[in-house]
Parts: C-alpha cells; structure tokens; sequence
C-alpha cells in the first residue's frame, strides 16, 4: 500500500502535531495532578476562610443519602481541607508545592480500603504541627553563608529541611551519622528551605528540588557554592547510598569492593601486584567503606590494596583458619610471602588506620620501579636524595622474582638497613659517634646523609633492568620469566656518580659542535652506573661490612665515567583492581552514570514545563508553512539550463547507443555527413593546381 501523498509530504509537522497533542492530553496532566485546591472546588491560592467554607458546604451534601461520598472521595477531600487549613503546610504547598504528607495519604487510603461508611474514618487525618515546632537542627547556614562558603576548597553536602516535615525528623538521627562519616573529608550544614529558596532567586532550581519533597539534598564540590555547578541527590535517604553518592561522585574516591572467600583469590589477590600490601576490612553490615577509608586507599595507592568482606557466620571458620579472623569489625594487613598476617579486631579510627599502615610501611624495603626510582634516587638521571650537590651515591638492590627466597632476601637487606639506623623503624641514626665498629661507620654516615638507599627490584617484570645489572651467569634464577622451581635472588649495589659542572660545560661544547654526539646524549644518562655484586653468607653483619668497603673505595678512589644508557623501567599494574571502572570519576559528574542521571533528571524536568506542548504546536504551524511555501514556488531555474539538460541527456542515449552497434560489427557503423558527397558539390580548386 502506498503512502497517501499528504502524510509523505508533511510528515514532519504532522509529527510534531501529534507530540504537541500527546504531551497537553498525557504527559502534562501525570506531572500535574489535580490540586487539594481543585478537590475544594477552589481556585488557586485561595484563602484559609474560603477553604473552610467549601469544606462545610461540601459536608452539607453528605447529610443526604444520594449525596453521601465514598470512603476513598472522603478521605481525599478531609486529606484537602486538613492541609489547607493549617497556615504553616498552606504557605509552604503554595509557595514550593510541597506535600510532605502524601505517605500519610497512601496508608489511610489503604486502611480504609474495604471501608464502606465514611463516618468510620478517624479524625484528623494529620498531625499537623505548630508554627513553633522545630527539628533538631545543627550546622544550620543562613543564605549568605551559602554563597560566601565556609571553606570553598572542600565540598559541601546541605540538607534542605523544613521544622514542620515529618520525613526530616526521621531522617535526624541518619544525618548526624552521615555527618560524621564525612567529617575531615566534606562540610557538611542545613539550611532552611525558606532560605535555600531566597538563595535562588529565579527559584527554578529550587522548584526542581523539591519534586521529590523534604529533606533534598544538594551537594557543592570544591570551589562552588552556585546552583550551575550543584549536583542533587535523587536516590533513597539511607546513610549508606547517600556516603556512597557523595564519596564517588562529589569527592571522586575509588570504591572499595567487597569479596567472598571464593572471589577474594580470583578476582583481588590475582589481579594485585606481588610487592603492594593486601587490607582487608571484615564487615558484618555489609556497608560500603567509610570516606576516609577511600581517601586511604587513593593515598597509599602504590603501596596498598583494600578490599571488603562480608562477615557471616557460616564463613566464619574459614576465615579462622586462613587469616585468624575471629569477628567482625576487623581488619587484616598481609604483606605476602611467608610473612603471618596481622589482624587487627575492632573499628578503629582514621588515625589509627594511618599509625599502622604507617608502622608497617617503614619496615618494608620499598620497591624499585619507575614512579619510585626518582624517590629513592636509585636511578642514573642525577637525582639524588642528598640534593643536586653530592657527585657519588649508593643503591642497594635485592633482584629477585617473587617467592619465598625472594622475601627471606628481602627481610635480610630490611634488618642490614635497621642496623645502620641505630635503632628499628628510624630513617637516620641518631649518633654517629655511637657506632664504634670502623668497619661499618661509612656506611652508616653515608645512610645518615641520605647518600645510601635499599630497595628491592622486581626480576620478573624488569627483565631488562636487571639483565643490565647482572651478568647472565649471575641473572639465573633472579632476572626474567620463571622456568622452574629455581629461584635465586641476588643482592648487589650500584655506585652513581653525576658529571660535575666542568664536566658538564665541556659536554655541552661538544655536542654543540657534533650533531652525532648531540643525538647520541639525548635521552643518556646524567650519572655513571658501577655495579658491585654480593657473593657472602646472609648475615646482616656481613652485608653491612661488604658494603662499607665498597663505599669507601667508591669515595676515595677516582673512577671512569660510563656512559652506558640503562633500558627504562617496565610499567607495572596498569588495571588496579579498586578502580573497577569508579576510579575515573575525578570531578563531580563527570562520571557516565551521573551523567546520565542528569540527562534524566533534565529531561523529567522540562517534562513538567507548560510551554513544551504550545513549543511542539509553534514548530508543527512553522514546518508546514515552510513545506508548503517551498512547493508553491515556482522554479527560478532559466530555460536554457533545461534545454542544455535535456541535449545531455540524448548525447548520453547516443553515446549509449553507438556503443552498442559497435559491438556488433564493423558494417554497421553509422555513415558520417562528410563521407556521401552532396550532388551540387563543386571542386575549387587553387590557382597553383597542376590539374587539368
């Protein structure tokens, strides 16, 4: 069946008709139900007199038995008068359109369901309170400090309440818990909608709000305190969504996920690198993670992993027997290799959660890896710990891939460091003077001026790094993939030496004069890189000695300059398991999901504007003038233009056609007007001809 000429030429405004005619029938009567002023008989805004009076005339036709209303029609027109009534819930209905009483609504209505006797209903229908009543409040903000900002570097979660809502007197206890959930990270206040609508002043943003009534919550990231860069909360009032919305969309902190005992090795401890830290918190709740226990785990990110577990009885001797977890709160530290787990049994506080990991991480021996080279100055770029102005420098390394030789290596390198501190957990000696075996007094001054640096090296990932420090006699079984249950990690130290500034001058004047030695500078070295390896027993004692003498040697004896270039560091764990998809939320709304909720939210509220079906209408009236404006002109085009047209068309056809008697032979081709002579036709010939 065709389409009927009419709806394919004017499709478009007979679209938007039909969307205009959808929206005034449809949309707009859902989003703007009949008012309790409209179940008085009333018009808009009307006064508390004039509301009392249709209430009584109303009751009047209920005295007859043919006027007497159903429960369900009783019930909506007493909810009507109730809260119209009350100059407190009227001021407020008028003013925002706030109805905080609709659940009261719902639960008599489903009471009185199988009611048939409206007399039988209990009055009144609502409590209303009193001009005076007042919610415990705290933190309460005035318009002005709104907009001034307390502190505009940290964002700001306000609670939009009013004394006389019901919901935000429940809702009390859970914000003075949400409160101190956020306490250190997000201000938190509460300002009174009244105020909150003064602040605003068009009130389009405020209107908005309150769709979803009281208590609203607006959220103001950091450096905002204006409705264009505010962010509303739309989802369930409970302390764990809320803490979750603001911890990940406001602040941008990674989630902390929760695990089972049979995901926890699977999905966690397969997808985490060898070297970092595992915390594990237990929870019986299952809440999500405090926000400053999100702020921990973006802070100690290159050191630490955390990850949840819900605590349930039925797992509760597994997580006996596997990391000596007997309830829940707890928390456990592992450090991996044959290192025993620590646990820790309570809830403590961020301080305490920071003095442990803390504690524990100055007792590791730190990693060597790209975004700790420069940090340990344990790379061959000049930098040094000790500053700019020291020439020679020390790294003791530990090669090795991980497993349990490795970490017994690792312990051996972390108690040589401890003796040359003078005392466990301190990164300098107190007195150099107390250490009186001679042996051992370089090194210990060169620690104490930072000029000697311990860390441990990744074998298997830096493959490369650490073929370049060890030859491949000595690499075996500490450099490079595992090919079997040989493992032998090696300790060796590297002596750095940085050019001194004639040194660099001359350097400088050479590649200047030189394009090839000006190529091959680029991207070299600032310091020389001497390796020294370890061949004696695992004590301590002796590895604190056998270093010594290489840096007594390496101080007073004048060596070469190498300028051989070390390969760069491999990167590592580029997929954190935390991040998870979260982790790239680094601005507020910026996420995908919030976007979209906004998108939503948008949409939802240019739903409920009036002007959108007389829009739809206007574009429906302009679209067809335009079509049929543009059919009834006539064609601007000369005639000539389609004569050439129509001439291009036969030369085509011609063309066609000569093509195709070509192809069938030589006899047919067409006689050309210059081969036949016409029969008048005289020869002229010239003055000069030689004919006769």
């Amino acid at each position: 069946m065709s389409i009927p000429f009419f709806l394919k030429k004017y499709w478009i405004p007979l679209l938007f008709f039909g969307a205009g005619l959808f929206f005034q029938l449809v949309v707009l009567p859902s989003s703007y139900p009949p008012t309790h002023y409209e179940v008085l008989k009333l018009g808009r805004n009307a006064s508390v007199e004039e509301v009392t009076k249709a209430y009584e005339q109303l009751s009047q036709n209920w005295l007859s038995k043919s006027g007497r209303p159903t429960v369900a029609e009783f019930i909506k027109i007493r909810y009507a008068f109730e809260l119209l009534s009350n100059p407190l819930l009227k001021k407020y209905y008028d003013q925002f359109g706030l109805d905080e009483q609709q659940d009261v609504l719902v639960s008599i209505k489903e009471q009185y369901r199988n009611e048939e006797d409206y007399t039988k209903v209990k009055l009144p229908l609502l409590n209303t309170p009193s001009s005076d009543s007042a919610i415990d409040a705290f933190n309460i903000l005035t318009r002005k400090e709104l907009m001034s900002g307390t502190d505009k570097e940290k964002p700001l979660l306000v609670q939009v309440y009013s004394n006389w809502s019901p919901r935000c007197a429940q809702f009390s206890d859970s914000w003075k818990r949400l409160a101190s959930l956020l306490d250190g990270v997000a201000d938190t206040g509460m300002i009174e909608v009244s105020e909150f609508a003064a602040y605003d002043a068009d009130k389009k943003f405020a209107k908005q709000l309150y769709h979803s009534g009281l208590p609203a919550l607006v959220a103001y990231p950091p450096s905002c305190r204006s409705s264009d860069c505010s962010m509303r909360y739309q989802g369930e009032l409970s302390v764990d969504a809320v803490v979750d919305w603001t911890s990940t969309y406001v602040l941008g902190l990674p989630r902390i996920l929760y695990y089972s005992k049979e995901t926890l090795m699977s999905k966690f401890f397969a997808n985490v690198a060898y070297n970092k830290v595992k915390i594990l918190f237990f929870s019986s709740t299952g809440e999500r993670a405090a926000p400053y226990l999100r702020q921990l785990a973006l802070k100690y990110s290159d050191y630490a992993a955390f990850a949840n577990i819900l605590w349930t009885e039925e797992d509760s001797q597994f997580w006996w027997n596997s990391l000596k977890v007997e309830s829940a709160p707890a928390f456990v530290i592992l450090k991996g290799g044959a290192v025993d787990p620590v646990v820790y049994h309570g809830l403590p506080s961020r301080s305490e959660v920071i003095k442990l990991i803390e504690e524990h991480r100055r007792q590791e021996l730190p990693q060597l890896r790209s975004d700790t080279a420069t940090q340990l100055g344990c790379d061959a770029k000049g930098h040094s710990r000790s500053g700019f102005d020291t020439l020679v420098w020390y790294c003791v390394i530990v090669a090795g891939r991980p497993s349990s030789e490795l970490t017994k290596m690792r312990e051996l390198v972390r108690s040589t460091r401890e003796k040359l501190t003078g005392y466990s957990g301190s990164d300098q000696i107190e007195n150099p003077d107390l250490v009186s075996d001679v042996a051992i007094t370089p090194a210990a001054i060169a620690f104490k001026d930072n000029r000697l640096t311990f860390a441990w090296l990744d074998g298997e990932v830096q493959k490369k790094l650490c073929l370049f420090y060890l030859n491949p006699e000595d690499a075996e079984g500490a450099c490079g993939p595992r090919y079997g249950d040989y493992e032998l990690p090696r300790v060796f130290i590297v002596r750095f030496q940085r050019r001194t500034k004639e040194e660099e001058e001359n350097l400088k004047k050479r590649t200047k004069q030189s394009a090839m030695q000006s190529l091959l500078q680029e991207g070299g070295n600032s310091a020389s890189q001497l390796v020294a390896k370890y061949n004696g027993t695992q004590e301590a004692d002796e590895v604190v000695k056998w270093i010594s003498q290489i840096i007594k040697d390496g101080d007073t004896q004048t060596i070469p300059f190498f300028d051989q270039k070390a390969p760069d560091f491999e990167p590592e764990e580029s997929n954190r398991a935390w991040a998870s998809g979260t982790r790239t939320v680094r601005s507020a709304g910026s996420g995908l999901i919030q976007k979209m909720k906004s998108v939503i939210s948008l949409v939802s509220d240019f739903a409920r504007g009036p002007w959108v079906g007389p829009a739809l209408f206007l574009c429906a009236c302009i679209t067809y003038g335009w079509i049929s404006l543009k059919s009834t002109t006539p064609s601007s085009q000369p005639t000539n233009n389609g004569q050439g047209n129509t001439r291009r068309e036969n030369d085509k056809k011609a063309k066609k056609t000569g093509s195709t008697k070509a192809k069938s032979g030589s006899t047919d081709k067409p006689v050309s007007i210059t081969d036949e002579e016409p029969k008048d036709a005289v020869n002229l010939l010239s003055s000069g001809s030689d004919s006769e």
